[in-house]
Formats: structure tokens, C-alpha cells, sequence
């Protein structure tokens, strides 16, 4: 396994217990707000650790701003959104796949912009993981 793929992994494990943590923090009735601060106090706080070992210049961009700025937007209206699902009553077992399909976006993205392969491989990996969070929302 090379490393992106293990990074990847990696990423899966973690992005899922973050999922998980917030059906957690709804069954014990955390109120929104402080909660999605204390987040993202994490996220700085790796940025930060991140950056010490990266021994780089500190240097922020307009480009990233924007980019940064739209980024932490639709993450934040997509984080709001599957919390208050999960608030008013919605099974984890349905709202995750559904958000799941998020992976659909961002595939065909990147095949129109960067001009990704999408191979005949990857396609049919793709409808076969689309069926699968389909299938699990159910």
C-alpha cells in the first residue's frame, strides 16, 4: 500500500468516528454551537502542530482566503446540515450514506477541472460505492 492510499485510510477511519461522534454528541443533547467551536479548536490546534514540523513560512494568500473561505463555508453549511438531520430525528444509518454521496461532487469535480482519469474502473468502483451508501440509506 503506498502512502497516499494509507493516508487515505487513515482518513476514512478517522472521518468515520468523527461521523460517529456526532450522533453521539446529539443523543446526549450538546447544543450546536460550542460544540462545532470546540471542533474546530482541534483543527486549529493540528494546524498548528502541522505547521512547527513543517518548519515553513507562515504566509497566507489572498488565493488561499478565497479558497480557504469557501472551503470552511460549504463544510460548515454541510456540517450544520447533517448535525440538525441528525437533531431532528434522522437514523445515522441514513444520514451518513446520504452525505456519503458528497464523494460524487468531488469525483466529478476533479475529472472537469483537472482533467482526471475517470477509467472504466473507476467508474464502475464508483456506481458500486454509490450502490452501496443507496442501499445502506434504506
Amino acid at each position: 500500500m503506498d502512502i497516499p492510499v494509507a493516508l487515505a485510510v487513515i482518513s476514512l477511519v478517522c472521518m468515520g468516528l468523527s461521523s460517529f461522534m456526532n450522533k453521539v454528541a446529539v443523543n446526549d443533547g450538546l447544543y450546536f454551537p460550542p460544540f462545532l467551536m470546540i471542533i474546530n479548536v482541534c483543527y486549529i490546534l493540528m494546524a498548528l502542530i502541522i505547521h512547527m514540523n513543517q518548519k515553513q513560512a507562515f504566509i497566507v494568500t489572498p488565493r488561499m482566503i478565497g479558497v480557504g473561505g469557501l472551503v470552511g463555508l460549504f463544510g460548515s453549511i454541510g456540517y450544520a446540515c447533517m448535525f440538525y438531520a441528525l437533531n431532528n430525528g434522522g437514523a445515522g444509518s441514513v444520514v451518513f450514506p446520504i452525505v456519503g454521496l458528497g464523494v460524487i461532487v468531488s469525483v466529478s469535480l476533479s475529472a472537469m477541472i483537472f482533467n482526471e482519469p475517470l477509467t472504466a474502473t473507476r467508474l464502475a468502483g464508483l456506481g458500486l460505492g454509490i450502490g452501496s451508501i443507496v442501499l445502506l440509506s434504506r
